[in-house]
């Protein structure tokens, strides 16, 4: 396995990235989104363990930052729901360009709001032969708890929103993301494969959000729920299960492509 960071032109600044590549190719790709206010290596450092386990089973990974994330470039407050779905497209772009690339099996993975990012975007691009999605939200609105939650305590400020996590969001963000359908977006993926992954214990976005997603979504699909399984699989046992789920799937559905 080979491990190089690269910087990939996305549609507002360059993009960080991570690309892990395994030893024999042409190899099917897979393209990690990270969640809200998260970054390519995630909780726990949930991505970097994932990454490195799929790459060991063959697929060439990239888990990279949204723009205004991690370490790309711009500012939090400066990115929307669709900002992220047009800079992953621009990472596919690049992936698609690898010579150690399958180009008929390029996939994509997210988690949280990354889940979301990718569902939209797989919704409306060809070149995404096969879907997963972590602890994803079938609907925005559902989330208005969470959001009261974690607003709690900032403090507007003009057009934005200063959260007590230190983040900033701005008003076009809210419009932004409210303005999408993902239960129409992930009925929009069939032929092609889609894994639903989520927590039992997950307090942020209920597992009653998976449910809803995988009544929406055509064949095939597949869900699981980690029982013990909070949003971000906290705990090295729970950890380990998702990821190792998420390989056999993989495996599983990578013979078919």
């Amino acid at each position: 396995m080979v491990e190089e960071f690269v910087w990939v032109e996305g549609p507002l600044g360059r993009l960080a990235c991570m690309v892990h590549v395994p030893a024999k190719g042409p190899a099917p790709a897979l393209v990690m989104c990270h969640g809200f206010t998260g970054n390519r290596v995630e909780a726990h450092r949930l991505f970097v363990r994932a990454a490195r386990e799929f790459c060991r089973r063959g697929l060439l990974v990239v888990r990279f930052d949204f723009y205004g994330s991690g370490e790309s470039e711009g500012e939090f407050h400066e990115m929307t729901l669709t900002s992220e779905v047009e800079d992953l497209g621009c990472v596919l772009d690049y992936v698609s360009g690898w010579p150690e690339v399958d180009g008929r099996r390029v996939g994509v993975l997210g988690l949280s709001m990354g889940g979301a990012v990718s569902l939209i975007r797989a919704s409306r691009d060809p070149r995404v032969r096969f879907v997963c999605t972590w602890s994803a939200p079938a609907d925005f609105l559902g989330l208005a708890d969470y959001a009261k939650s974690m607003v709690r305590g900032g403090s507007l400020s003009g057009e934005y929103i200063d959260l007590p996590t230190g983040y900033r969001i701005g008003r076009q963000f809210i419009q932004d993301v409210l303005s999408y359908n993902l239960v129409e977006a992930v009925s929009k993926i069939s032929p092609r494969p889609l894994l639903i992954v989520h927590g039992g214990q997950d307090n942020v976005v209920p597992p009653s959000h998976a449910d809803t997603l995988y009544k929406a979504a055509g064949e095939p699909r597949e869900k699981i729920i980690i029982e013990e399984g909070d949003h971000t699989f906290t705990g090295l046992e729970v950890e380990l299960k998702a990821i190792n789920r998420t390989a056999e799937w993989l495996e599983k559905i990578l013979k078919k492509l």
